[in-house]
């Protein structure tokens, strides 16, 4: 009797293991943050991973986009994947490059067709000041905001050709109907995150776990959102200040995107205010 109790034991032991390694475990993404760089990619995944049924990777994969990832395969991106129950988690990755990358929404579509994708736009004349500012603070030589903008070619410089979305867009409508992508207004992200995280909850068909009340405001870092939860604020490299920039500029760059702003209106069918 001992002995079949024993028995028992032992493969009730495994049998919870094995059911536990097939429910906890890594699965390819559900849904990819695609871009846009300095838009609040980071700030959005580290809201969403505070949900009960998403589970978020802690890094940029750069499988799509990666001469040295991408032939790795299917099976070295899905083990990048945080352990998820496949029952209770939308896995989630993201990596901004994704959004400016040739290569990438054709290879995507091919192998996740149905994964739905977030793209968070925000104005882009700030979104090119705070590109600025990030490189400025590794590179302390570098020119004034204006100066890149008073060159002849300064429509080649990255941080202003990305704010020209519509580029972008217009190669994913390509593989992905307007339905699979969720846009989010990055500037409300930023004001009220609970509103647009309310919306991308109800794209990823989760409950909406994630409210106004969870979130303050750092007034440290600019008034940055942070969520009420450990090391809840983003880190230091956020909430830098930004330079004041001319008159000129701004009207420069106002003209320059008037036309990408009224393109990514038609694509998107979207109507933010600062668009």
């Amino acid at each position: 009797m001992v002995l079949v109790l024993i028995i028992v034991c032992v493969l009730s032991t495994i049998l919870s293991s094995l059911s536990s390694e097939v429910t906890n475990t890594k699965h390819l993404p559900q849904a990819i943050i695609i871009g846009v760089k300095k838009c609040g990619t980071r700030a959005l995944l580290k809201f969403l991973s505070v949900h009960p049924a998403i589970a978020a990777s802690s890094t940029e994969i750069h499988f799509f986009d990666s001469p040295k990832h991408f032939p790795l395969g299917l099976d070295w991106y899905r083990n990048q994947m945080p352990i998820a129950d496949t029952k209770q988690h939308v896995t989630i990755e993201k990596t901004p490059h994704y959004f400016v990358d040739k290569r990438t929404p054709k290879r995507l579509a091919r192998l996740l067709p149905d994964v739905k994708l977030i793209l968070i736009l925000r104005d882009p004349i700030i979104r090119a000041i705070s590109d600025y500012v990030q490189i400025k603070n590794r590179h302390e030589s570098y020119p004034t905001f204006d100066n890149f903008v008073s060159m002849e070619n300064f429509t080649k410089w990255t941080p202003i050709r990305i704010g020209c979305y519509a580029i972008y867009l217009r190669r994913w409508l390509k593989y992905f109907p307007l339905e699979q992508i969720h846009f989010v207004d990055g500037e409300n992200l930023i004001h009220r995150p609970w509103e647009e995280l309310e919306s991308v909850q109800r794209f990823l068909n989760v409950s909406n776990h994630i409210r106004e009340e969870d979130f303050y405001f750092n007034m440290e870092k600019r008034g940055f959102p942070c969520i009420r939860q450990p090391n809840g604020c983003l880190g230091s490299s956020k909430g830098r200040q930004h330079p004041t920039i001319s008159g000129q500029t701004r009207e420069k760059l106002k003209h320059l995107y008037s036309n990408c702003n009224l393109q990514l209106k038609q694509l998107a069918q979207i109507d933010f205010p600062w668009l």
